[in-house]
């Protein structure tokens, strides 16, 4: 017999969220691919191995890769709002994956930061695509459960984005006898071109949800435009929704600029407590824990959700987040073993709070503008977290070292915290139309 959570899920359902979950996968794959092989692929490129020239570049090209990802989300949302989740969808999973796999051919960090930016720009817009398709396809009763357990993938994808680069150096010498003599993570960028051939299948698979095909869009200009997606976000700050908007984008935003600092810079932080006695296999294996457990906390974020409301649930999330940071942090002075587990912490409070919040935002904002505002949401935090990212070179220098840095930027916890008493509930509310 069928559970009653699940009454109502059919076989179409099913097909939706595969969909999805698959774009999921390649998205955090290949948006975490570049933190694990940062500190080869720059040292290749700058032909240095100096901790702070590789982290002002690294800082650079991070903070380029946010940019685009901003960029991608906001416009992609409105492309959403117009054209449909579908066709959104499809092409910002096209643009990504065809500029991760360019970035294994550059020859400068200029060349990396352009592929980086296209490839932030595809993967921002299709997070807020697949959110928004499943929210709006997905029976009601089970909905929250079905979006959390939908942003697994972004966190399977951090897990093989530790892995890929794991087998692909292990793999090297092998290939360097058979004659191939590139550098293995030129080798790692080129494995995320295979989101492309999900692109083609998505678009031939997958319709437009009816929720979207109910709203009246003869309006809509036939041609894309600037001055139809800057309509389309003026409408999101309409007196209705102006509060629902800055609240989630701040939470979301604070959430950002600690999460990208950790992810970006942990590995590199581990390569520098390991210095020349590591192996290089330190830092995947802890990107692969602190995945791995992200999606125990992205599977738990709907059923937490509704049992114990939106607003408990983030708050309980963002202060796991903040204990779990300064505990891995502030307690490690060399490597060692509880890194992983320590990391493995952090992952799991990251995964809640971000499923989450893919959870809730799409229930702030009907169809009309729900992808615009989803969008705007998930990325104007961006813009602060990449610029801040542009400091984290600076400041590893200044305070001496990625711990007490990365602590800085742990602070921006406390804002998610403050912002989610403003925070309005919509525990057993239905999406709306």
């Amino acid at each position: 017999m069928k559970s009653p959570l699940w009454q109502g899920v059919t076989r179409l359902h099913w097909l939706v969220f595969i969909g999805c979950w698959l774009g999921g996968i390649f998205d955090g794959m290949d948006s975490s691919l570049y933190m694990v092989i940062q500190h080869d692929a720059l040292a290749d490129l700058l032909h240095t191995t100096s901790r702070a020239e590789v982290s002002q570049v690294g800082s650079w090209v991070m903070s380029t890769f946010l940019f685009g990802w901003m960029a991608g989300g906001i416009l992609f949302g409105a492309v959403g709002d117009r054209f449909g989740r579908v066709t959104a969808m499809v092409w910002s999973i096209a643009l990504y994956a065809i500029f991760t796999g360019l970035s294994g051919l550059v020859e400068t960090p200029t060349q990396l930061a352009i592929c980086r930016f296209l490839t932030g720009f595809g993967i921002g817009g299709e997070l807020v695509s697949i959110s928004t398709m499943l929210s709006e396809t997905w029976p009601e009763r089970s909905r929250a459960v079905a979006v959390g357990m939908l942003i697994t993938s972004y966190q399977v994808g951090v897990f093989l984005a530790g892995l890929v680069p794991t087998v692909i150096y292990d793999a090297h010498l092998w290939l360097s006898a058979q004659g191939l003599t590139m550098a293995p993570w030129r080798l790692v960028f080129f494995v995320g071109v295979l989101p492309a051939i999900l692109a083609v299948v998505l678009r031939l698979q997958l319709d437009e949800p009816e929720k979207w095909k109910q709203q009246d869009h003869s309006a809509h200009e036939v041609k894309f435009s600037l001055t139809s997606v800057l309509n389309q976000l003026k409408a999101i700050f309409a007196p209705q929704y102006r509060r629902d908007v800055w609240v989630g984008g701040t939470i979301f935003g604070a959430l950002l600029i600690a999460y990208w600092a950790s992810l970006a810079w942990i590995p590199t932080w581990i390569q520098d407590l390991m210095g020349s006695a590591g192996t290089g296999t330190e830092k995947s294996v802890a990107t692969m824990v602190h995945g791995l457990s992200a999606v125990v906390g992205c599977s738990l974020s709907g059923v937490l959700a509704n049992a114990w409301g939106r607003r408990t649930t983030i708050l309980v999330a963002f202060s796991g987040m903040l204990a779990s940071m300064a505990l891995l942090l502030l307690s490690n002075q060399t490597f060692n073993a509880n890194i992983y587990w320590q990391d493995g912490l952090l992952g799991f409070f990251n995964g809640l709070g971000q499923a989450l919040l893919y959870v809730y935002l799409p229930e702030l904002f009907p169809t009309s503008v729900r992808a615009t505002a989803v969008g705007f949401c998930l990325n104007v935090g961006r813009f602060a977290t990449a610029v801040a990212v542009l400091f984290v070179g600076a400041l590893v220098a200044l305070l001496g070292g990625y711990a007490q840095a990365l602590m800085v930027f742990s602070l921006s916890y406390l804002l998610a915290i403050g912002a989610s008493f403003l925070a309005r509930e919509t525990k057993g509310q239905a999406l709306p139309a």
